[in-house]
């Protein structure tokens, strides 16, 4: 006769014990291991912003490179890129448009330099330029002038009438060059300089002209040329000299210290 098979509650007690250890086992292993978790990520969009910031960043710190080197116009360049992307801080889009402001007041264009303050203004009513940034004859003047045009808007009251002046040939040419310039586009920018000199200009923008037209050849690699046009600036004005920012330009420095040199050593010796 076959015996049957015993039952669980039949089983022998160590049977029994390791049974129940081992289902007891099981169920904490299967309370402890977790199925696999989809990872946290960032949406495509947040990437994308992420490295707009990135990009913005560094054109910003690529433009006060290129400042503090001289590299007026590629300064410029990178700080509109900083600030076309739209993700600087308030902060920062306050730096990019100061030093805009004052490679214009430096190149003499006022009108876009005083622009930029008043767009620094409207980002922050209360910003001041530093005590030793105020004291610049270039953009000093022109911010107080600037400060104090809005203060009188908002009180009402504005600036007193003055007669509107009347733009000479020579100055529109004078302008139309700087707009060239402002883009690169150097030769245009040295024939509207050029046609500029041929109409009736002040002392001042006489110098001014030539010292594009040597910017611009210097930019071009015409040497010679340059170091031609900063002769006829030495000519008109002995005293001339570059602004600080302009004398450590890579390009025309050195082409405007051998011209203010060679000139010197040609000076008659006083007797």
């Amino acid at each position: 006769m076959i015996r049957s098979i015993p039952t669980y509650g039949r089983c022998p007690r160590r049977i029994r014990i390791h049974i129940v250890a081992t289902i007891l086992l099981l169920s904490f292993i299967a309370g402890c291991v977790q199925p696999p978790q989809k990872p946290v990520g960032i949406s495509v969009e947040e990437v994308a912003r992420l490295q707009r910031m990135e990009r913005a960043q560094a054109n910003l710190r690529d433009g006060l490179k290129k400042y503090d080197g001289g590299f007026n116009d590629e300064a410029i360049k990178s700080f509109l890129l900083a600030l076309d992307s739209g993700q600087l801080a308030f902060s920062d889009q306050i730096n990019a448009r100061k030093h805009m402001a004052f490679i214009y007041c430096l190149s003499g264009r006022e009108a876009n330099c005083k622009e930029e303050f008043e767009k620094i203004i409207a980002l922050d009513a209360k910003f001041e330029l530093s005590q030793a940034e105020a004291g610049h004859p270039a953009w000093g003047p022109i911010f107080r002038l600037t400060r104090t045009e809005i203060d009188l808007r908002k009180s009402g009251r504005g600036l007193p009438a003055t007669p509107s002046k009347a733009v000479s040939p020579g100055e529109k040419l004078l302008a139309e060059g700087m707009e060239a310039y402002d883009v690169a586009d150097y030769n245009k920018a040295i024939k509207s300089f050029q046609d500029a000199l041929k109409e009736t200009l002040s002392a001042t923008n006489q110098v001014l002209a030539h010292k594009f037209i040597a910017f611009s050849y210097c930019l071009t690699n015409r040497t010679m040329l340059c170091r031609s046009e900063f002769e006829a600036v030495i000519k008109a004005d002995p005293n001339f000299d570059l602004a600080p920012a302009e004398a450590g330009h890579p390009y025309w420095g050195p082409a405007f210290r051998a011209e203010k040199s060679k000139q010197k050593n040609t000076l008659p010796k006083k007797q």
